[in-house]
């Protein structure tokens, strides 16, 4: 089983935003997630690493956590987000948990940033989306983290 340092040091190496990564895995801390492989999922989901890369190094269960909740950059453009929402309306519930969290931290960076009013409000309405996709599945299983009604605040 892997442990958090030994994925913040994978994806350290692969380039991964590690105050982002934290950032998910405090909010999943703050809703009482604990279990140490959704922490490791919210670092591993911004390594751009391959399923085959996960699956190598850190076993099926984490690799199929993490690309559950990934974009495909091995297809074309097109096909990529149509493929990205059909990912995350299948992904474990787990997954969706890590999924929420990083739409929470990227609408604090949406907030805090000085992007154009433009670009803010694409992203903010990409991330809506994304949470509109989610809807279901966490409305299912929002009883399986206490804390998600403060998440979803």
């Amino acid at each position: 089983m892997a442990t958090l340092d030994e994925c913040e040091a994978y994806a350290r190496g692969k380039g991964a935003d590690i105050p982002f990564c934290m950032g998910v895995v405090f909010r999943l801390k703050s809703i009482g997630i604990s279990h140490e492989q959704i922490l490791c999922a919210a670092i591993l989901s911004q390594t751009k690493a391959t399923f085959d890369e996960l699956f190598e190094r850190f076993g099926r269960e984490l690799a199929v956590m993490v690309t559950s909740i990934m974009r495909d950059n091995t297809l074309p453009k097109k096909k990529q987000e149509q493929a990205y929402v059909e990912q995350l309306r299948q992904a474990p519930w787990e997954a969706v948990l890590v999924k929420l969290c990083e739409i929470s931290a990227n609408l604090k960076v949406i907030k805090e940033s000085e992007l154009s009013r433009t670009k803010r409000s694409k992203l903010l309405k990409q991330n809506i989306h994304y949470l509109n996709i989610l809807k279901n599945n966490i409305r299912e299983n929002q009883d399986k983290a206490l804390g998600l009604p403060k998440l979803l605040e």
